[in-house]
């Protein structure tokens, strides 16, 4: 056995520079395929667990360097649920499968089972990259991938946490609340995906250029972005002497929930909302509140500056100071209005 430590500690270097080198093609591969990721890490097997594992009685090694296939590791933990089946086709494109190990998918629990969820793969270079003269020299390594949800990397990390890695390890009076938390994280996992799909569905009906599009942050994008009357305010707040940042967005989440909060529920209402004198509110507003050297503005701030200036009655200092405004800015806005 000791010769076997002594073997692996020789060549585990390799294996460490292997797994990096995993990872970082990995990487590569998603963003070309335009697989968001959370993370990546990967790590060669310590030496400590290499023994460990030598020493169980269930395992009888003649070759371990050979017959343990997760001397290298990299995990990828991903956002979404269908993002964890796109690796696994992109895995089978791009490499060698020497196995696909399903066990710790739903289909292998039982209804009253909990587990932690999670695809593992162990993998070789496939002959074109190791073909590669940068990739020669792991020709005959593998590596396990393991790719998750945030969700189901959070669920593992808890459950080893509590050293509870088989149903058998709980306290009986414990597993009823382990299943029903186990439930939970897989139902958060698919809502999470229909959100992000609703969102899609949202962002392509505002693209349509629908009046009618309920008010939330895709169809206010749009509007920003495309509307000829977002053009007109821009025009008109330049020449009275504000300098428009028109690709900065990151108040649009605020002004839906103003525009929620003002009964401004669709683009059509908020498109009415805007049809006023705004020259004359902008002019005051340049001329009266001091700003610094120069104006400069977003245009979901503009818009904001223009809800103030057509509901002055539901816009207290209160308000304006909650969603981030400097109290003297705030209260000299609101001078002008008065």
């Amino acid at each position: 056995m000791s010769d076997f430590i002594e073997d692996y500690m020789s060549v585990r270097p390799s294996y460490q520079m292997f797994a990096e080198r995993i990872e970082l093609l990995l990487k590569e591969l998603l963003r070309s395929n335009n697989i968001k990721v959370h993370f990546t890490e990967s790590r060669a097997k310590s030496i400590e667990s290499f023994s460990e594992k030598l020493k169980r009685p269930s395992k009888k090694f003649k070759d371990p360097m050979k017959e343990m296939p997760d001397l290298a590791g990299v995990r990828l933990v991903l956002y979404y649920l269908d993002d964890v089946e796109s690796v696994g086709k992109l895995l089978k494109k791009e490499f060698k499968i020497i196995e696909e190990v399903v066990d710790h998918q739903p289909d292998h629990f039982s209804p009253d089972q909990f587990g932690y969820l999670s695809m593992h793969y162990i993998v070789a270079l496939n002959q074109k990259r190791f073909q590669l003269t940068e990739w020669a020299g792991f020709k005959n390594f593998r590596a396990e991938v393991q790719v998750r949800t945030v969700l189901q990397h959070s669920w593992a990390a808890v459950s080893h946490a509590l050293q509870y890695k088989r149903e058998g390890d709980v306290p009986h009076g414990s597993r009823r609340r382990l299943f029903r938390l186990a439930s939970l994280f897989e139902i958060a996992d698919e809502e999470f995906l229909k959100i992000r799909d609703e969102r899609q569905v949202s962002f392509n009906r505002s693209n349509e250029g629908n009046d009618s599009a309920i008010i939330d942050a895709p169809s206010l994008k749009n509007f920003i972005e495309t509307s000829g009357q977002m053009k007109a305010i821009n025009k008109t707040a330049s020449e009275v002497g504000f300098i428009v940042r028109n690709a900065e967005l990151v108040d649009v989440g605020i002004l839906v929930e103003e525009c929620e909060r003002l009964g401004i529920n669709s683009i059509a209402d908020l498109v009415e909302s805007l049809k006023f004198d705004y020259k004359s509110w902008f002019n005051e507003i340049y001329e009266e509140v001091p700003f610094g050297d120069t104006w400069s503005v977003s245009e979901p701030f503009l818009l904001e500056l223009l809800l103030i200036g057509r509901y002055p009655d539901k816009y207290p200092i209160e308000r304006l100071t909650e969603i981030g405004w400097h109290h003297e800015f705030a209260q000299a806005i609101l001078n002008v209005v008065q």
